[in-house]
């Protein structure tokens, strides 16, 4: 049997304060954990021990909302691309991913789902494809933003049993303010799938309706929403004030604003925030204008924190993990201690998954991170295995 040590490294667990100690690795399992130094004995029978130099060592990433990078978008339905978008989220921590579909023609969309399906249980030098995230398109046409205006419509039986014979779908978001998407959350529940609602006007009578119909997560909390207002809560209201609710948030503090990324903190604490990219094709790339779509282009500016269509619509990010729960930590006074979950255990839970991975526990998947107090990753391990390294090896 294969095993590893991680010795001198600050770990962070669901069960205690951060502590110093070293873990343990037998194939692709946590074995053990400890405070201080590993045996003497244990340590000279393990050739590959890894000094983490006193980095955090905290459950790799899961981004459950990315639709592409490096001038890829899962919407190719190519699987090379897609490795390709694996492998540069590994090196910021990513251990696990949906790729995400945009609303279009279901041909396009089956398609996508059959690509980011054949990389299920693949395993290389990038994060692992978990199955797809189906963004789309049973959304509201008042809230489009980003997604074609012209193929968003309501879910009806015959396309979504389509969509779900084409592949391993994961997660799925829908505007619940329709009967016909409230129909679409209980077939897609009943087989297992997380339903969000997004890219809607939902009130907030409709919201909490929707939790009697699968719906449990909120797509990108504050953006492609209905407003908050003190006499009606709309969907931004019923989001924050909603128990059954886990909501997404873009923390590149453009989708939303630091104060307001404190205030989802607030409302919802360490337990109900999942910290997502929304990536989209120019992720990775210098400023400049890119393809989007095949009727769209987008604009990326300012170091590439902004990227918006022709109209001045938001189009998705280029922000990366990493760098999300750095921002996250920092515009809610949070310490990494109660933040660190919002960027993978409770995607892990969204997902149903969280039984084998997402936290540091016994028994689980080995998919960690070392990450200095930069918030900068400096090694990717997924299921026991290095697959990015910056200075440690």
């Amino acid at each position: 049997m294969n095993y590893k040590i991680i010795k001198n490294a600050k770990i962070l667990t669901p069960y205690s304060a951060i502590f110093n100690g070293w873990l343990l690795i037998a194939e692709k399992i946590i074995l053990n954990f400890q405070k201080g130094l590993p045996p003497a004995d244990l340590e000279s029978q393990v050739a590959d021990v890894i000094d983490a130099r006193g980095n955090f060592l905290l459950p790799g990433f899961i981004d459950e909302h990315t639709h592409g990078s490096l001038g890829f978008c899962t919407m190719d339905a190519d699987p090379g691309k897609i490795r390709a978008m694996a492998e540069r989220n590994a090196s910021h921590g990513v251990t696990a991913f949906l790729p995400t579909t945009l609303t279009d023609q279901k041909r396009n969309i089956i398609r996508a789902i059959e690509a980011a399906s054949s990389m299920v249980g693949e395993r290389g030098k990038g994060s692992k494809v978990l199955g797809l995230h189906l963004e789309g398109p049973f959304f509201n046409t008042q809230k489009a933003g980003a997604q074609d205006p012209e193929n968003i419509r309501r879910g009806t039986k015959e396309e979504i049993y389509e969509f779900l014979d084409a592949g391993v779908i994961k997660l799925i978001a829908m505007a619940p303010e329709f009967e016909e998407n409230l129909i679409a959350g209980d077939i897609f529940a009943a087989k297992g799938i997380t339903v969000a609602a997004g890219h809607t006007n939902a009130n907030y009578e409709q919201l909490l309706k929707a939790t009697e119909h699968g719906y449990s997560v909120i797509t990108h909390l504050f953006n492609g929403m209905g407003a908050f207002s003190h006499r009606e809560p709309g969907t931004i209201g019923g989001a924050l004030a909603i128990p059954d609710y886990s909501c997404e948030l873009i923390c590149d503090n453009v989708h939303s604003h630091p104060a307001a990324q404190k205030l989802a903190w607030l409302a919802k604490g360490k337990e109900k925030i999942t910290l997502i990219t929304d990536t989209i094709r120019p992720s990775g790339l210098p400023d400049g204008s890119y393809p989007f779509t095949d009727k769209e282009s987008v604009i990326v500016s300012e170091n590439g924190t902004n990227l918006r269509l022709s109209s001045g619509n938001l189009a998705g990010s280029a922000l990366t993990m990493d760098r999300a729960l750095r921002n996250f930590t920092q515009n809610t006074g949070a310490s990494l201690e109660e933040t660190w979950r919002c960027s993978s255990l409770n995607a892990a839970i969204n997902l149903g998954i969280s039984n084998e991975t997402g936290s540091i526990e016994k028994g689980k998947l080995a998919d960690i991170i070392l990450m200095d107090e930069n918030f900068e990753v400096k090694m990717t391990i997924i299921e026991g295995q290095i697959v990015f390294s910056k200075g440690l090896v």
